[in-house]
C-alpha cells in the first residue's frame, strides 16, 4: 500500500454501482471535494463497505492527468463523510460495524444516517422553542383516525416517512360533502366509501405521516418553498445557501423533476427575516445533534406564511445537490474547511494526482 502523507484523509462512503469497480453518487461533486481538499494538503477518496478490509480500505481517487478514476489502497481515513444512497444499506452489518468502529475510536462519521421523517419530527417537537415552527404532525395508524383528522382540519398532507424528492406525497381534503385526493397537479373527487377504499389501499404498504396543511405565501399563485443548506461552523449550525423552488400551477409539490421551477432567493428575500432563519438553523441543528449525534450538514424545507414567518416542513440529513452553482461551490468550500477543522489539521499544499 502506498504511503500517504495527505492530511486530512477523508473517506467518502457511498454505494456500489451496477458495474464492476463502479460507485453511485454525483461524481462531479466527489471530484470537486478532492480538488478542494488537495489545495490544503488533504485528499479524499471514494469507497464502499465492500472495500473495507482489516488493515486498509480499497477505494478510488480521480486521476486528473489521466482523466479517470483510479483504484488504490488507503489507510483508514481520518474522517468518513457518509454519502450512502440507500436507507437499507445503512441497516446492514458492514455499515453498522464501520460506524461503530469510528465511534469507538472517537473519529467523525457524518452524517450518521438518513433521517426518518417521523423520528426527526419527534426530535424537533421536543424543543419548546421550535413547536411554533412545526406543522401538527402524526403517524398514520388507520383510516378512521385519518377521517377524524380530516373532519377537524379539512386538509392534510400524507408523506412516506422514508420518502425523498417529493415522491409519494399526497394532499387529502374534505369540504363537508366530498373528499379529494391531490397528486402532483391532479385532483380526484370522491364520495366517502370510494375514498376510504382507495386511501386504505394507497397507504397500506408504507409507513406514512400526516401533516396539517399550512397556508403559505405564493408566487404567481403557485406554492413555493425554501431549501436551506446548513453546515456546522465554529460550534453552531449556520446557513450557507438558500434555494427557492416554485411549484407548477395547481401542483402540491415544488420539486423540479415534478415540474417545479428554480427561483432566485433575492425575489422573495424581502418577505422573510434572515435573522429568524439563522436562528432556526442554529436551533434545529442543536436539537438534531442531541438526538442523532454530530450533524455536519443538513437542509431544511421551509415554507413562509403570508406574514413571513417560517414553517419547517422537514429536514434532510443528505442535502440535495443545488442547481445554484454559487451555493454548491460554497458548500464544497465549507465542507473542506469543516473536514480540516474536525481533524485538527494544519494545512499545507501538496499535489501528486
Amino acid at each position: 500500500m502506498k504511503k500517504f502523507n495527505y492530511s486530512p484523509l477523508v473517506g467518502i462512503l457511498t454505494s456500489k454501482g451496477k458495474l464492476e469497480d463502479s460507485f453511485r453518487g454525483d461524481h462531479s461533486v466527489f471530484k470537486s471535494i478532492q480538488k478542494e481538499l488537495m489545495k490544503v494538503g488533504g485528499l479524499s477518496f471514494i469507497f464502499t463497505t465492500e472495500g473495507v478490509h482489516r488493515d486498509y480500505v480499497s477505494g478510488y481517487i480521480y486521476l486528473h492527468h489521466d482523466q479517470k478514476w483510479g483504484k488504490l489502497s488507503f489507510p483508514f481515513p481520518d474522517l468518513i463523510y457518509n454519502k450512502v444512497s440507500s436507507r437499507i444499506e445503512e441497516t446492514h452489518a458492514p455499515f453498522l460495524a464501520l460506524k461503530q468502529l469510528y465511534k469507538k475510536e472517537g473519529k467523525y462519521f457524518f452524517n450518521p444516517c438518513f433521517f426518518n421523517k417521523w423520528e426527526s419530527y419527534c426530535s424537533l417537537s421536543k424543543s419548546k422553542q421550535l413547536s411554533a415552527y412545526l406543522p401538527k404532525t402524526w403517524i398514520y395508524t388507520n383510516i378512521n383516525d385519518l377521517l377524524s383528522k380530516l373532519s377537524t382540519y379539512h386538509a392534510l398532507y400524507v408523506k412516506p416517512v422514508t420518502g425523498h424528492k417529493g415522491k409519494g406525497i399526497y394532499k387529502l381534503s374534505f369540504d363537508g360533502l366530498h373528499f379529494y385526493l391531490h397528486r402532483k397537479n391532479k385532483r380526484i373527487k370522491y364520495f366517502h366509501s370510494d375514498f376510504v377504499q382507495d386511501i386504505e389501499t394507497l397507504l397500506k404498504n408504507k409507513q406514512y405521516l400526516i401533516q396539517t396543511e399550512i397556508h403559505t405565501d405564493k408566487i404567481d399563485k403557485c406554492k413555493y418553498d425554501l431549501r436551506i443548506l446548513c453546515l456546522f461552523d465554529n460550534g453552531i449550525h449556520k446557513i450557507f445557501g438558500v434555494g427557492v423552488r416554485k411549484a407548477a400551477a395547481h401542483s402540491i409539490i415544488t420539486h423540479v423533476p415534478n415540474g417545479g421551477d428554480i427561483i432566485s432567493f433575492q425575489r422573495i428575500e424581502h418577505k422573510c427575516s434572515i435573522s429568524q432563519l439563522n436562528w432556526l438553523a442554529q436551533t434545529v441543528g442543536a436539537q438534531l445533534t442531541e438526538s442523532y449525534g454530530f450533524i455536519g450538514e443538513f437542509s431544511m424545507d421551509v415554507g413562509l406564511t403570508p406574514q413571513g414567518d417560517p414553517m419547517l416542513f422537514e429536514v434532510n440529513s443528505k442535502p440535495m445537490i443545488f442547481d445554484e452553482m454559487t451555493i454548491q461551490k460554497n458548500r464544497i468550500t465549507q465542507l473542506v474547511e469543516l473536514f480540516t477543522k474536525l481533524t485538527n489539521v494544519t494545512t499545507f499544499v501538496q499535489e501528486d494526482f
